[in-house]
C-alpha cells in the first residue's frame, strides 16, 4: 500500500498509462448509458437490458418507457 500521497499519485498515472484509451472511453459511454436509464425510471435489470439493446445508441430512446 502507498505510504504517502506521493506514492499514490505515482501508483494511479502508472496506472492510466497501462490502460488502452479505447476501453476508458468504452466503459465511460457505457456507463453514461447506464445513469441515462436510470435517469429515466429505469430498474437494474431493465437498465441492463436496454444498455445491451441500445448499444449503438448514444442514449435509450424515451419510447422504451
Amino acid at each position: 500500500m502507498p505510504s504517502s500521497e506521493k506514492d499514490l499519485e505515482v501508483n494511479v498515472l502508472k496506472s492510466l498509462e497501462e490502460v488502452d484509451i479505447i476501453k476508458m472511453r468504452r466503459f465511460a459511454t457505457r456507463s453514461l448509458r447506464f445513469m441515462d436509464a436510470y435517469q429515466k425510471g429505469l430498474n437494474g435489470v431493465q437498465a441492463a437490458w436496454a444498455v445491451t439493446k441500445y448499444q449503438g445508441h448514444r442514449l435509450i430512446p424515451e419510447t422504451i418507457l
